[in-house]
């Protein structure tokens, strides 16, 4: 990074204490030289497995929050003033460290202490470790537990070695004949490459004066003169699929009717770097009228967006486990999309990606997702979901729904494109302060599903939500707040003394079925108790209660089901 500013140092300075790559220390007059190499060995092994280009070790900070400002405040430092002793700190650490850790110099801030006096403030980037290749100081590999230096624990050393290209299926050199590159998808790489540093010209020069395999070297598709799986994966021809040594990789999209028929597919090959753009197209992206509260003139917004499409099949691609023979999938309902990968999901939950502070440590196919993040396909693992959750909140739609599998290993992402539920509209229209977190509880309510039972409270407590269990709803005081107050009496339902007045209604006329009461009783329901399965077991706990207060018996027989008779009228029980 070489446009290290006063607002770049201001972010770090409101970093969690457990952010394990970046150290900050008061080093005010001088700091050891061995312990500042242990900290280049922490900081560069933590900075590789958090998928981070660099570490930071930050001198002349106090490492303690100031509760006041949220930020660890400026105190300065006088270490490494003097050229001569700036050249025996990198000389040192480079000596100490294995592979040899060269720094560059530090970049120098001003800033201000808390008594206004100036401060100087040093930032050391350090570089992180290579794929692979742990770095230790003399013999020994160092990390971090949160603000602790310590030694490297054994998991993530062994994470670390496990990154060596033996490890990932993708990385494996598999042919040097470039003849098997598709030019059509080697052009459009380079235009993406050139679209994610539009703001580095000097990068984007350099690449447009590489031959291909220049370029492809530089993405780490190619080693020495051999192209690897990843690179025929991305930009091989449809015959470079022989190279790869087991099943086509392939993407198969299929379209669906509102009978759940397929009414027609199409399958995509390599390259699928050009597949993926083929499979776009495919899609059918109509606009869908939303409502805000109190306007009359409706948003329009399109039922999926570009960028969440992208990222959700990018995944697949970057995550799919292609030993195990099965294709990606994408299927398109009427109003839903979702997509399918084979493999583990890495992080485990979805619960932990969300709240995640740091990229996931681990990829399937490193070589092939690194090179579709050189190519601003998909942004890293936690960001790319997380990022896929809040555009779908800035654009009031569902949330996506994640199943993930163990057995086989599989993971599904469905995308909704339609509105589910207004008060779940209105609650994002008109609480712009809402988080993330908020917004997925608010999701899972909407789709009938009950949330835990403390984050439920505190959904109570704002005001966000009312009625109890399953049978939650918008709350009354976010209605008025909306003027949705209609719409919530509506949506509040009929009360329990209305459903009874309606069946011995119904049975005052002649004794009924069950599947009469139903057809009654399920459309006045319907917005109270969304799930059809649960207004039909609310009615029969209805006709039960009625039962049990001797209201109506049933006279049907075994055989035939139950047929409901009255005994008496509402208006006649005490």
């Amino acid at each position: 990074m070489n446009d290290v500013t006063g607002e770049f140092l201001d972010e770090l300075r409101r970093m969690s204490t457990e952010t394990e790559w970046l150290e900050f220390k008061r080093a005010g007059q001088t700091f050891n030289f061995d312990q500042m190499a242990q900290y280049v060995s922490a900081l560069a092994n933590e900075a590789n497995l958090h998928r981070r280009e660099e570490g930071w070790l930050v001198m002349g900070i106090d490492d303690r929050l100031d509760p006041a400002t949220g930020m660890r405040p400026a105190i300065g430092t006088e270490f490494a003033r003097s050229l001569p002793e700036l050249n025996r700190i990198r000389e040192s650490v480079a000596a100490q460290t294995a592979p040899p850790v060269v720094l560059n110099p530090p970049h120098e801030l001003e800033m201000a202490r808390p008594d206004g006096a100036p401060a100087r403030v040093l930032l050391w980037r350090i570089p992180a470790a290579p794929r692979g290749v742990p770095v230790s100081c003399k013999g020994h590999y160092w990390g971090r537990n949160g603000e602790k230096l310590c030694g490297l624990p054994l998991h993530k050393l062994d994470t670390l070695r496990a990154q060596s290209a033996l490890h990932d299926w993708s990385a494996a050199v598999v042919t040097q004949d470039w003849a098997l590159l598709s030019a059509p998808a080697i052009a459009r790489a380079r235009e993406l490459y050139a679209r994610r540093y539009a703001s580095k010209p000097d990068i984007v020069q350099e690449m447009r004066g590489q031959t291909d395999a220049q370029f492809l070297h530089s993405l780490r598709l190619a080693v020495h003169g051999g192209l690897t799986r990843a690179a025929l994966v991305l930009l091989g021809l449809p015959t470079a699929a022989s190279q790869l040594g087991g099943p086509t990789p392939r993407i198969s999209w299929q379209l669906l009717d509102h009978r759940n028929e397929p009414v027609t597919h199409q399958h995509f090959g390599l390259p699928l770097l050009s597949s993926i753009d083929a499979l776009i197209a495919r899609i059918r992206i109509i606009e869908i009228n939303i409502l805000p509260p109190r306007e009359v003139a409706p948003l329009n917004l399109p039922n999926y967006d570009d960028w969440v499409l992208r990222e959700a099949l990018h995944n697949c691609v970057a995550h799919q486990d292609y030993t195990q023979g099965g294709r990606i999938l994408v299927t398109e309902g009427p109003d839903t999309l979702r997509f399918f990968n084979y493999g583990e999901f890495l992080p485990g939950s979805l619960d932990k990606v969300l709240h995640a502070q740091q990229p996931e440590q681990r990829y399937r196919n490193a070589c092939l997702a690194d090179a579709m993040v050189e190519l601003d396909l998909m942004e890293t693992l936690n960001r790319g979901v997380k990022g896929m959750f809040r555009k779908q909140k800035e654009r009031f739609f569902p949330l996506p729904d994640f199943d993930i599998e163990v057995q086989p290993a599989s993971v599904s992402v469905l995308l909704y494109g339609r509105v589910l539920d207004k008060g779940y509209v209105d609650a994002l229209m008109t609480n712009s302060d809402l988080t993330l977190e908020d917004a997925v509880l608010l999701d899972q309510i909407q789709k009938g599903r009950k949330p835990p039972a403390g984050e439920l409270r505190r959904l109570r407590a704002k005001g966000l939500v009312e009625g109890r269990s399953p049978r939650l709803r918008i709350s009354a005081q976010l209605a008025v707040a909306t003027g949705q107050e209609v719409a919530y009496l509506n949506q509040k339902g009929p009360s329990v003394e209305d459903c009874k007045k309606a069946v011995c209604d119904l049975l005052a006329l002649a004794p009924q079925p069950r599947v009469e009461i139903n057809a009654l009783l399920m459309d006045k329901l319907m917005l109270w108790i969304p799930g059809a399965s649960e207004r039909k077991k609310y009615i029969k706990e209805l006709l039960a209660d009625m039962a049990r207060q001797g209201t109506i018996r049933n006279i049907g027989k075994p055989t035939r089901g139950a047929v409901w008779a009255l005994v008496a009228p509402m208006n006649a029980r005490v």
